[in-house]
């Protein structure tokens, strides 16, 4: 059985079977999903706080991939403990977490991803607001190439909470080159790099904050 196939596949698959083209939001299943987020299905767990999820749904964890790290100093205490700070998470799990926010419109991401909701952390009490920040690895680069970040989003904008992308090249001061300020639904991303002369690395870090605002699933990041 596979965990990356969606029924938005069906339409992908069938153009790419002709040899059209597949600008839709569904993959060909012969391009099966194979990033980092996808090797954490084996420790997923089940449900802690959230009550309208199965209790036999295993579907997130905390854990993030070898590499990986996720900075929660700026996140209060408590919370749902599902969401508090980013999450590794399935669409099964997520998605059942509230109906009717847009949730299901995630057709982009596939089997496990990387998601930060602020919204479903707010149902728990807690002190502060939420804050929380997903680290890549330091991938190797070459200074003055350019490089093409993509990775698969699903942003819900509202009023006071941020999402952001920023670069760091070398364990340097990270710089703001992405800043979303309007909702981004099923919505694939490209940033160019230009990388500096003489960097050797660069990491890229997901920033969202938030006060019982939406959320920012985050699929599939590979530098190009």
């Amino acid at each position: 059985m596979r965990d990356d196939v969606k029924p938005v596949d069906v339409a992908a698959t069938a153009l790419a079977h002709v040899g059209a083209g597949t600008a839709v939001d569904g993959v060909p299943l012969s391009a099966p999903d194979d990033d980092p987020f996808d090797t954490l299905r084996p420790n997923l767990q089940a449900r802690v706080d959230e009550t309208g999820i199965p209790a036999a749904v295993k579907g997130f964890t905390h854990t993030p991939p070898a590499g990986w790290s996720v900075g929660n100093s700026r996140t209060g205490a408590g919370g749902v403990t599902e969401w508090a700070g980013w999450a590794f998470a399935t669409d099964e799990f997520w998605t059942r977490s509230q109906r009717d926010q847009w949730r299901e419109l995630n057709v982009r991401s596939r089997d496990v991803f990387a998601v930060a909701d602020s919204d479903e952390w707010d149902d728990g009490t807690h002190t502060g607001s939420f804050a929380s920040t997903l680290v890549t690895p330091a991938w190797p680069v070459t200074g003055g190439t350019r490089r093409t970040l993509t990775y698969q989003t699903h942003y819900r904008h509202e009023a006071g909470q941020t999402a952001q992308v920023l670069f760091s090249y070398d364990g340097g001061t990270p710089t703001l080159v992405r800043n979303h300020t309007a909702d981004a639904v099923a919505e694939a991303e490209y940033l160019a790099l230009q990388v500096p002369a003489g960097a050797t690395n660069v990491q890229v870090r997901f920033r969202y904050s938030g006060s019982n605002n939406w959320y920012r699933p985050v699929d599939n990041v590979k530098l190009g």
